[in-house]
């Protein structure tokens, strides 16, 4: 690879909103490490049970297979699931096999495997944590915005435990998955002028998210599910875009969608992107496009510009007003990370050759 290696969602060195601590008493010996639980970890894992299957799983993770030939960061992952009366170590890890930024993702990888191996009801009854090993430090942040869905559906997540273990000291931080989801229903509720938007430039927006919601591709999306997505540049420019979904099940996200229409047409600076979705119903605006969006976010960052609005139109029927929810991609994915973060300069070289 040459220079700086490039870094994407499944970026290990964040690990998971594991903040770091001093270790404090509470150790448990596992293979070749004795992992020492910090005193805010301690908090979390109160059963000598449960800290015995973390330190199971983290030297299982410390061995994990991984293929990051892009990032060349390793995601070393793995869990601890019953099975005929005796507990087993999962692993998953994180591979990069397209030649483009693209990967499977270790929480992802890991959730499968113990799928497999016990069945998708079992896995979300046994799995109780999720466990990293890294040989640096722990970060702080949270995990991608797809890992986020992935793990929302097939786990009991508000329950969830993510741990990380250092190999640099053997410390082990926990922290409960549960403080990176935002629900819809928490954006604040405002009114139209409480938006920021001219009230003509609310309405335009208003009316493109309708009116891509009326296209899109929705065969197996429910009509719920299926969003219409405007978004309004700082030239003054409005995008739209709706959801599609296809055969192979590689569904394609409105708001990524809508913002590499923008990025496109080189307008890599965004105001405000609006989602509609059908009468009755909030729209469920996905961790992915969350993600998609806080990337957008993190550039107007760079040129001083202030964060996206992200707005959600609530309409009790065809006929009725229409409510605003308001919030930012930064509020609305807590613990996220982007190329910005960890690429900051490659990212000023790229606005300053692209950007208007």
């Amino acid at each position: 690879m040459n220079q700086t290696p490039r870094v994407s969602s499944y970026l290990v060195v964040v690990l998971f909103g594991l903040a770091c601590a001093l270790p404090d008493q509470s150790a448990v010996e596992s293979g070749s490490h004795t992992w020492t639980l910090t005193e805010s970890a301690q908090e979390h894992v109160t059963e000598p049970a449960l800290e015995a299957q973390i330190a199971m799983a983290l030297d299982a993770a410390a061995e994990a297979g991984t293929d990051p030939s892009i990032s060349k960061y390793h995601v070393r992952a793995a869990t601890v699931v019953q099975r005929e009366g005796h507990d087993h170590a999962v692993v998953g890890g994180n591979s990069e096999w397209y030649g483009y930024p693209e990967a499977i993702h270790g929480e992802t990888s890991l959730m499968n495997h113990a799928i497999n191996l016990v069945g998708p009801e079992a896995a979300r009854e046994d799995v109780a944590f999720l466990a990293f090993y890294t040989d640096r430090t722990c970060g702080t942040g949270g995990s991608c915005g797809d890992c986020r869905d992935y793990l929302m559906t097939t786990t009991r997540w508000e329950d969830l435990l993510m741990v990380c273990g250092s190999g640099a000291d053997n410390s082990v931080h926990v922290n409960r998955f549960a403080k990176w989801v935002v629900p819809e229903s928490d954006f604040p509720e405002v009114t139209p002028e409480a938006t920021g938007l001219p009230g003509a430039r609310l309405d335009a927006l208003v009316e493109a998210a309708l009116e891509a919601r009326a296209g899109g591709v929705s065969l197996f999306t429910t009509a719920d599910q299926h969003l219409g997505v405007s978004a309004l540049s700082t030239e003054g420019k409005i995008y739209r875009a709706a959801g599609a979904d296809d055969a192979a099940f590689h569904y394609r996200y409105p708001i990524g969608a809508v913002l590499q229409q923008a990025a496109a047409h080189r307008d890599y600076f965004v105001e405000a992107v609006v989602v509609a979705t059908a009468p009755g119903h909030t729209p469920r605006v996905s961790y992915r496009d969350r993600q998609y969006g806080y990337e957008s976010s993190s550039f107007n960052g760079k040129r001083g510009h202030q964060p996206i609005k992200l707005i959600v139109l609530e309409q009790d029927g065809d006929d009725t007003p229409i409510r605003y929810r308001m919030t930012t991609f930064e509020d609305a994915l807590p613990g996220a990370f982007s190329t910005a973060s960890f690429m900051p300069e490659a990212v000023d070289r790229f606005l300053e050759q692209r950007a208007r």
